[in-house]
């Protein structure tokens, strides 16, 4: 009765270790997986803002191109308003974006100085456009690193106007 006995305690022995053992692959797996998303969705995110950095750097170019030509062709109403124009080339040109990272009324234009300069400066005038936009994170882990969890970065395109 005495190796029956013992018997029986080995099996629990054994039976409870390997419970151990499922538990700690378990603990081991969600911290491998919780890190895996923490890195997957900082890679997604990053890539996200690079896209929309770099998208909204050429609408910024796209304008300030648009701009120098003294051209008012894309007027949304017709009246031939060049600023209305400028802001309608680089809505085109920002893919659907501009108005999800920024008001456009909040589009600043100076000229060499670093002085306002309104309705995109005149003939023969050196003009720098800024975008400052904001665009928020989809990774929580990433929103405590940033302010209010949105991305903020400062667009600009500089050129001469020409002789219009």
């Amino acid at each position: 009765m005495k190796s029956i006995s013992r018997g029986s305690e080995r099996s629990r022995y054994r039976n409870g270790f390997k419970s151990k053992i499922k538990g700690i692959a378990i603990i081991e797996f969600t911290i491998v997986v919780s890190l895996f998303f923490a890195l997957f969705l900082t890679v997604v995110d990053l890539g996200i803002y690079g896209f929309v950095k770099l998208t909204m750097q050429h609408s910024a170019r796209e304008g300030a191109r648009y701009a120098i030509t003294g051209r008012s062709d894309l007027d949304p109403d017709a009246s031939s308003d060049r600023e209305a124009a400028i802001l309608e080339k680089i809505s085109q040109s920002s893919s659907g974006l501009l108005d999800k990272v920024m008001d456009v009324q909040n589009i600043r234009v100076e000229d060499v100085y670093g002085n306002v300069v309104t309705g995109f400066g005149g003939s023969g005038d050196i003009i720098s456009i800024h975008l400052d936009c904001e665009w928020p994170s989809v990774n929580p882990y990433m929103y405590v690193l940033l302010d209010d969890g949105k991305f903020k970065f400062t667009v600009s395109a500089a050129m001469k106007n020409e002789a219009f």
